[in-house]
């Protein structure tokens, strides 16, 4: 079982994160993702039983993230 834990910075990012929630939340393909938190920092934690599945999960899941972001900075709501 292959593992990779994303941190980020909790008042960074919470907003993003909470627009993302379902979509992260869900399984990717054979991979699994939990969502932890503390008062600074917000955790990804993916697990995948081989590298290429946990490479297309990590990949997924800082796309979704990095266009919510961009989308997010518009701030065209």
């Amino acid at each position: 079982m292959f593992r990779v834990k994303l941190t980020l910075n909790r008042a960074e990012y919470l907003k993003y994160l909470e627009a993302i929630k379902p979509e992260v939340t869900e399984t990717f393909g054979r991979s699994s993702v939990v969502l932890e938190e503390d008062a600074l920092n917000i955790y990804i934690i993916i697990e995948a039983p081989d590298a290429s599945s946990l490479r297309a999960s990590v990949s997924s899941i800082t796309r979704v993230l990095n266009v919510t972001k961009k989308i997010m900075e518009v701030n065209v709501w």
